[in-house]
């Protein structure tokens, strides 16, 4: 049965230890993160290893960078659905419908503006009644 591992790690010497992203990422140098994708070694990378005589962290394989992306992007999908739920939570009239996203934009930009009206009219209330309303409060 072949090896899970991609084809590029199968011909290295086993004695080295494995890269594992989360791992690394703790104890990553400023300037390493800005070049995480890059393929070519920096300055500041070259200048790392051989001043320390430490051995320089290996590359991310293509496979590892395309499962950190897909991982990113899930992460981030996830947040935006997060937050459409919390919108239908939020806002009048959203409750139990299916979560078409320009729907719940839609009407939440409706109800935002609803709010605001109400708000000039209690402003402009308290003002016909004689009270005062604080500037940084207009707003």
């Amino acid at each position: 049965m072949p090896s899970a591992q991609p084809p590029a790690l199968l011909a290295s010497n086993l004695s080295e230890p494995s890269y594992s992203p989360t791992a690394a990422s703790a104890s990553t140098n400023v300037d390493d993160r800005h070049d995480r994708s890059s393929s070519t070694p920096t300055v500041n990378s070259a200048r790392q290893g051989g001043a320390s005589g430490e051995k320089e962290k290996p590359r991310l394989t293509e496979q590892e960078k395309k499962n950190n992306h897909i991982a990113s992007e899930q992460k981030r999908r996830a947040a935006i659905r997060e937050g459409f739920d919390r919108l239908t939570e939020l806002v009048p009239g959203l409750e139990g419908q299916g979560r078409s996203e320009s729907i719940v934009l839609k009407k939440t930009v409706d109800f935002i503006h609803l709010k605001m009206q109400e708000r000039k009219e209690l402003i402009a209330e308290i003002e016909r009644r004689g009270g005062c309303i604080n500037e940084n409060l207009r707003t």
